[in-house]
């Protein structure tokens, strides 16, 4: 079974104490009508091809140019639709199938067997010395990163790394694949994208699957200009170009949200706020995003143990080991913590102590 598949089994898995889904907690967020906004949309602009093929790139590019601009990309021009973050995380790697693609290690598995279906190895750089380790990459690389609340670690990357990481990209002549899937979830404050620093150097690809349904399949992608044209190309032969219906509902409720991705977040953050207090006195980090990780005094974490701690507490989690082949990581545990209840993760917590201490 693929790492994806059994993520998605746990996505839908109803124990109480469900750390190992990564999905969106829709009832959280304020009431999405995708009817409403579907309307919305067809008002503002009725001759757009919502229900008929149409071009590659979709037809949203002047409304995820204003998304960009908003979130501080003040020189984006229209983006490219696809169906969701993976589709072009999948044309990129296909993009860069004769050259070396790199990323971190822990891996987000999307990333890792879109690079196997292309017929290319992932180069794993060290997680620990990650930037020293990225002077080895030769140019015409492609370099995979989440900078803001990774899946699986959680993490963001600071300002002064993404300077760094920009200025040995500019060097040594490689490129990045900015996934920014979780970069609405911040707590405190939002940290420049790395595709606003440097847009002739990244990809940058924003999800709507987190922040509004999953069901609707709409990505918007910056593509740097020498690659644009080989990137559409792919699309149409892909998949033509995206769903229609679920474009006119992202670009109705843009519409109504202002371009903003994080402003109907504000209740949702403010529970997270609560768990992040509970993960202090847990010594657990966590600053944004829907994932933690989470150190434990035993050997041995794996998906035998976690199959054992769902069977015996109830408890579903998922071994760090399921995003690494490196052994440094055989204690860690990844934790989703978005749409777990506050009594639930501190339960959850007291239970997986248990079963260590067992």
């Amino acid at each position: 079974m693929s790492r994806i598949h059994l993520l998605n089994q746990l996505a839908t898995s109803e124990c109480p104490y469900n750390f190992g889904a990564g999905v969106p907690p829709l009832d959280q967020y304020p009431a999405f009508d995708p009817g409403y906004f579907y309307r919305v949309f067809l008002e503002e602009f009725p001759n757009k091809p919502v229900l008929h093929y149409h071009q590659s790139e979709g037809f949203l590019g002047e409304l995820s140019q204003r998304v960009f601009q908003k979130d501080g990309f003040s020189d984006a021009k229209g983006g490219i639709i696809t169906n969701g973050v993976q589709e072009s995380i999948t044309l990129a790697t296909l993009l860069f199938k004769d050259s070396c693609v790199a990323c971190t290690d822990p891996f987000y598995p999307g990333f890792v067997d879109a690079v196997k279906m292309s017929g290319n190895d992932t180069c794993f750089i060290d997680s620990e010395h990650w930037l020293e380790s990225l002077e080895s990459l030769v140019p015409g690389s492609l370099f995979y990163i989440s900078a803001d609340f990774a899946n699986p670690t959680g993490k963001r990357i600071t300002l002064d790394e993404r300077k760094q990481l920009l200025a040995i990209a500019e060097k040594n002549d490689f490129y990045i694949f900015e996934d920014a899937t979780y970069r609405p979830f911040f707590l405190d404050h939002s940290l420049p994208s790395l595709v606003s620093m440097a847009p002739e150097r990244v990809f940058h690809s924003i999800s709507f699957s987190k922040i509004l349904s999953p069901g609707l399949r709409v990505a918007m992608t910056h593509v740097p200009s020498a690659f644009r044209d080989a990137f559409l190309s792919l699309k149409a032969n892909v998949s033509l170009n995206s769903s229609g219906f679920t474009q006119a509902i992202v670009g109705g409720w843009l519409l109504k949200n202002e371009f903003s991705l994080s402003k109907h977040l504000d209740a949702f953050k403010n529970l997270m706020r609560n768990k992040q207090e509970f993960l202090l006195t847990q010594h657990v980090a966590y600053e944004g995003g829907f994932f933690v990780e989470m150190t434990l005094q035993h050997p041995s974490i794996d998906l035998a143990w976690c199959t054992e701690l769902l069977a015996k507490e109830d408890v579903a989690a998922c071994p760090m080991s399921l995003f690494s082949d490196n052994l440094t990581h055989h204690n860690k545990l990844r934790l989703a913590i978005a749409k777990i209840s506050l009594e639930n993760l501190k339960v959850g917590f007291m239970k997986i102590h248990n079963f260590v201490g067992s």
